[in-house]
């Protein structure tokens, strides 16, 4: 078990052997055993060792070339179907993203006039699958672009109606409500009654201006004034020239008025007095009596007072009939004249003018 001999020092270690004659221990590199004087077999030990050492490590290498080969060889071949399957997922990827980009785009032109955004989509997806619907479209959008510019150049009723006819399916269809709603509000209001506002509603009943043609309508009804209203302010004011101007009568003047008139013929603020003192102005001189008749045509109409309460605004000419001693003198005149009543049949401003 000793790596050397303890006694001479040679080396002993895998040395030793039993000798066949005598049993004895002796080193498998003699010939002639020490003990007793027998031949031995000569054993190459050493070379035998080493050649199987040799053929061992070569046989190891040899496994080990042949286990790197391998995996070399696998790790090539994960690294190829690696790559492929991450150009396959690139390429995929890139393919999928143009393609929606594509669909946006060509969604996006449905609400889209303008020829260029086409001629834009055209030269960007040239292999595009509607390629020639975009461009028969762009064709289209050209022609009805030159048409529009020559209708803002004088735009009108019948322009904007022959141009939704030619183009029904036009995105430009709203604009051309719009403007035919302008038009027909504007003219509507330059009429300015009744009627034409209805009309207009008729005819736009979601139109921009819906609310104020109904506030309009709504003053006009209430402004709208009934026959027996009209009956009412002409009764009262041929009472107040056939009592008041024409027999100076006082009581009457006071009954016709409030405390006093806003206006009466220029003067501000006037009370019966003042009112009688103008009657009895007509009939000095030579005039014996007064006699009035107003004419069949009044314009009457609603007005809102400084109160905020609702009269009648009332515009007539008035014949006068002079009855003269003199008769050469006039014997009639015709004076135009502007009243507001009240609701409670008072006479609050007149002015009288020849």
């Amino acid at each position: 078990m000793a790596g050397t001999c303890p006694h001479c020092g040679i080396h002993i270690s895998g040395q030793l052997r039993h000798c066949p004659h005598c049993n004895e221990y002796c080193l498998q590199t003699q010939d002639t055993c020490p003990e007793c004087g027998e031949k031995l077999e000569p054993i190459p030990v050493v070379t035998a060792e080493k050649d199987e050492i040799v053929e061992d490590k070569a046989s190891s290498n040899e496994s080990k070339k042949k286990k790197s080969y391998k995996s070399i060889g696998w790790t090539c071949v994960f690294v190829l179907i690696s790559s492929l399957f991450a150009f396959a997922g690139y390429y995929y990827y890139t393919t999928e993203q143009m393609r929606q980009k594509e669909q946006s785009d060509y969604e996006r032109l449905a609400n889209m006039t303008d020829p260029k955004t086409f001629r834009q989509f055209l030269d960007d997806y040239p292999e595009s699958q509607h390629f020639d619907e975009v461009n028969e479209r762009m064709l289209a959008l050209q022609a009805e672009a030159e048409e529009w510019q020559r209708l803002l150049q004088n735009v009108n009723r019948a322009a904007l109606a022959r141009f939704v006819q030619k183009y029904p399916t036009t995105l430009r269809k709203r604009a051309c409500e719009d403007m035919l709603d302008s038009i027909d509000w504007q003219e509507a209001v330059a009429v300015g009654n009744e009627n034409a506002i209805t009309d207009y509603l008729a005819r736009h009943p979601f139109g921009r201006y819906t609310s104020e043609a109904a506030e309009i309508k709504n003053a006009l009804l209430l402004s709208k004034v009934t026959v027996a209203e009209r009956t009412m302010i002409r009764g009262t004011l041929e009472s107040f020239f056939a009592k008041v101007i024409a027999n100076q009568d006082i009581e009457a003047a006071r009954a016709a008025i409030p405390d006093s008139m806003i206006n009466f013929c220029g003067k501000d603020n006037a009370d019966a007095e003042a009112i009688i003192q103008y009657a009895n102005e007509k009939k000095e001189k030579d005039v014996i009596g007064l006699h009035y008749v107003i004419a069949q045509q009044m314009s009457v109409r609603k007005e809102t007072l400084h109160d905020g309460s609702i009269g009648y605004s009332a515009e007539f000419n008035l014949q006068e009939t002079i009855s003269r001693s003199d008769t050469k003198q006039p014997m009639s005149n015709i004076y135009r004249v502007s009243a507001l009543v009240n609701q409670e049949q008072k006479i609050v401003r007149m002015s009288i003018s020849k």
